[in-house]
């Protein structure tokens, strides 16, 4: 694994810029063809809440990485993996966060386009991060990760 292991997962597009490239895909449909959807006041408030609530999480996740002194980007090793905290419940609360962003958005503006950006987002992130990152962590920690894949589900 020493040879590999300096490119970690090897993960060549990073995660953010695919829900990144969807959300502005979603934009520009919403901008070509909109819904006519107008903005409530609960739909802001849930949207803005979400979007805090989205990057606080994040926020977190990025202590807890530096705090194990782990890599939290996929194209760098990992050095320890970590079950505990958000990852009791998701192998991937970081992705889970992340599609709160164009859902938060989506709410704030009411755009039914950018709430749909959310699901190809998820299956560019499976097939280009995530089943990249389970095949490095398998081979690098069969065991703890082994067990780990066993018992805690993928997104949620």
């Amino acid at each position: 694994m020493t040879d590999t292991d300096s490119k970690g997962a090897s993960v060549r597009v990073p995660p953010p810029l695919i829900f990144i490239i969807s959300m502005g895909l979603a934009l520009a449909l919403e901008w070509r063809y909109p819904m006519g959807l107008t903005s409530h006041p609960i739909g802001q408030i849930a949207g803005a809440a979400l979007l805090l609530a989205t990057s606080l999480v994040l926020l977190h996740i990025m202590l807890i990485f530096r705090r194990r002194q782990t890599a939290i980007e996929p194209w760098k090793p990992t050095s320890s993996i970590i079950t505990s905290g958000y990852y009791r419940y998701s192998r991937n609360p970081i992705y889970v966060a992340f599609c709160g962003f164009p859902i938060g958005l989506g709410l704030l503006l009411a755009s039914p386009w950018l709430l749909l950006s959310t699901l190809p987002a998820c299956f560019g992130v499976y097939w280009l991060a995530i089943r990249r990152e389970e095949a490095y962590l398998l081979a690098k920690f069969p065991n703890e990760y082994g067990a780990y894949l066993k018992s805690v589900r993928r997104w949620l």
